[in-house]
């Protein structure tokens, strides 16, 4: 069942939840060995950056978030919707090796160069770093492949918007940019407390939390009824019976979704399947899913 939210205000948003205290002292920054996937970024050019901790909150056992300083990023790359950065995370055993993660910058500031980095709670080093680094640490971070995800036109009819808890920076900052167009956005939850999560509706807008279920099947069983009820309202007697009969344009729904990879790709399969064009359509993979996850899909 769609329901709405009123938008929350980011300074309601974070007195409502737990600061941090600062207790524990900052740690040098260690650098990350970025292995072969650090050797191509570099022979892409990827422009590199230190990030600097300025402060954390916890919004619930399973979110986290992290407020940091560019020292400089903002000012030589202005922020858009979705904008993303790859921050490189040491082995926690030790062995010196790394790993890249991306995330969405959060309420950009150029003005003090700083903004939020949010976390979805699980077992990694990603995860571990957010819930243990305090005032003052430092992260390494590269800028490539992130690019604006607003849709080519801006008279659309309706936004799908379709997520979890990894992709909601990104869609909430969507919320913030898109036209007055009303939007749906159906987000994935795995733990009861995802649902408490601000979303940042607006009067217009409706929201669809749906379980995590079959390997992501509950989610794109929700996506064809959003799509197929848009149809529905849209068709005049007689008319077309589905958006196969007739190619859609872009003046009539733009949807953007990202979650695990394999879901990723069977949601933009089923949007083309339902007429969209292709600009109409933006999707990317945020992680990856285990493997018989993989294997129930894309069996």
């Amino acid at each position: 069942m769609c329901c709405s939210m009123q938008r929350p205000h980011p300074q309601s948003r974070r007195k409502a939840s737990m600061m941090t205290p600062t207790t524990a002292r900052a740690r040098a920054l260690r650098p990350v060995d970025r292995g072969e996937a650090g050797r191509i970024l570099a022979d892409l050019r990827a422009q590199d950056f230190v990030f600097t901790v300025l402060e954390t909150e916890r919004v619930s056992d399973t979110y986290q978030r992290v407020r940091c300083a560019g020292n400089g990023f903002l000012r030589t790359h202005a922020p858009y919707p979705t904008m993303w950065v790859r921050l490189w995370f040491t082995d926690p055993t030790g062995t010196g090796a790394g790993h890249q993660r991306a995330y969405t910058l959060v309420d950009p500031d150029v003005e003090t160069d700083t903004f939020w980095l949010e976390f979805a709670i699980h077992d990694g080093a990603a995860a571990r770093w957010a819930q243990q680094t305090v005032p003052g640490d430092e992260i390494e971070a590269s800028l490539y492949g992130s690019e604006p995800s607003l849709p080519d036109c801006d008279d659309v009819d309706r936004h799908l918007l379709v997520g979890d808890t990894a992709s909601l920076p990104a869609i909430n900052s969507l919320l913030d940019a898109v036209s007055a167009a009303p939007t749906t956005v159906v987000l994935e939850w795995v733990h009861p407390e995802d649902r408490a999560l601000p979303v940042r509706l607006r009067p217009q807008d409706s929201l669809r939390w749906v379980r995590r279920t079959d390997n992501g099947q509950g989610l794109l069983d929700a996506v064809d009824a959003e799509v197929a009820a848009f149809v529905a309202a849209d068709e005049a007697p007689g008319e077309r019976t589905n958006l196969h009969a007739t190619e859609a344009t872009c003046t009539r729904l733009f949807a953007w979704g990202a979650c695990d990879t394999v879901t990723t790709r069977a949601l933009t399969k089923k949007l083309r399947a339902a007429g969209l064009r292709r600009d109409c359509i933006k999707t990317l993979g945020y992680w990856l899913p285990p493997k018989e996850d993989d294997q129930a899909l894309a069996g």
